[in-house]
């Protein structure tokens, strides 16, 4: 899994964009793996933590509690076949629900029409820059965004 950010213990919520997304998409990995039972929701809570560190412990990791790259590297991947990728030019329901997460977000796609035109383009390099240094703000969608759109 992408090195999204680090993530260190002690941090009550996160309430930017970019990072919110970030810690769900951790959440979602730590339920695949079994070691988490709470909300995704964002919030790098204790709950989540202790997750961390179970994971962590599981796979020969120092349990710190840091999300760093050892870890991000060690937990599994979003399934994401079938999910296409999409650019400037697109159309449809895909393009769509870009433009909702974007928005959702506090990103202005323009109007959700399902076409990805300048404006949707615009929001999404404005998202993309949010991310962590790995990401490439290319203004497309693909499986670097998916995850962490939410």
């Amino acid at each position: 899994m992408l090195p999204y950010a680090t993530l260190h213990e002690g941090i009550p919520g996160i309430t930017q964009p970019g990072p919110r997304y970030i810690v769900e998409l951790l959440q979602r990995a730590l339920k695949r793996e079994g070691v988490y039972g709470g909300p995704v929701d964002g919030g790098l809570t204790p709950a989540t933590v202790t997750a961390v560190k179970a994971f962590q412990g599981a796979n020969g990791l120092a349990t710190d509690g840091v999300v760093g790259p050892a870890t991000w590297g060690a937990l599994p991947a979003e399934d994401l076949q079938g999910i296409p990728v999409i650019s400037a030019g697109d159309t449809g329901g895909a393009v769509a629900l870009l433009q909702r997460c974007l928005r959702r977000q506090g990103f202005d796609p323009g109007p959700i029409s399902g076409v990805f035109g300048a404006q949707t383009t615009a929001a999404l390099k404005q998202y993309q820059q949010t991310g962590a240094p790995e990401i490439i703000v290319d203004g497309i969608c693909g499986q670097q965004m998916w995850p962490l759109m939410g």
